[in-house]
């Protein structure tokens, strides 16, 4: 017989900048509601995390959603990408071996075509999230650089400045 699955929308962008200025949640709501529509599953809601880095797990959006997964309210989980889950393998292996597996939720990322009811799947989960860890460091890499840049420039000019002032 056939069962409707009940299931929810993740959402999440790293920064208040993208939540508030940005289409990008709202756009991955759109699409993700598409998917869940497509499969015939029943939308129960979307939990989101608008401007919260995906390198912690004390994200209320996703403390929800996982707790409605413990409730036994969810059976089926889609997601943009796998990274908007998080940007920490460790984490990603957690929340879906821990939490989704034991549950029997199913995952679905757009971006990626997951299945994890699959040993392949769960492996390519595995990679896919160490190279999401992987980005997110080499982000925070390049943002300090700048910072950095940014702050000897700003050096720069004000000893420029005074010395204009001083002549």
């Amino acid at each position: 017989m056939f069962t409707m699955k009940k299931a929810c929308v993740y959402t999440r962008v790293s920064t208040t900048e993208q939540a508030n200025e940005g289409y990008s949640i709202e756009e991955q709501e759109r699409m993700c509601k598409a998917c869940i529509e497509s499969k015939g599953w029943s939308y129960v809601g979307t939990y989101s995390d608008p401007g919260i880095s995906g390198r912690t797990m004390d994200r209320p959006g996703l403390q929800e959603m996982l707790s409605a997964i413990r409730n036994h309210e969810i059976e089926a989980v889609v997601i943009y990408k796998l990274d908007r889950l998080s940007r920490k393998q460790r984490d990603t292996m957690t929340i879906i071996e821990d939490i989704f597996l034991k549950h029997d939720i199913a995952l679905v990322s757009l971006n990626e075509t997951l299945d994890t009811t699959t040993p392949w799947g769960r492996a390519m989960i595995g990679i896919l999230s160490s190279f999401n860890q992987m980005e997110s460091e080499n982000i925070q890499a390049r943002t300090m650089m700048g910072r950095e840049a940014k702050a000897t420039n700003r050096r720069s000019e004000e000893r420029r400045v005074g010395k204009e002032c001083r002549s």
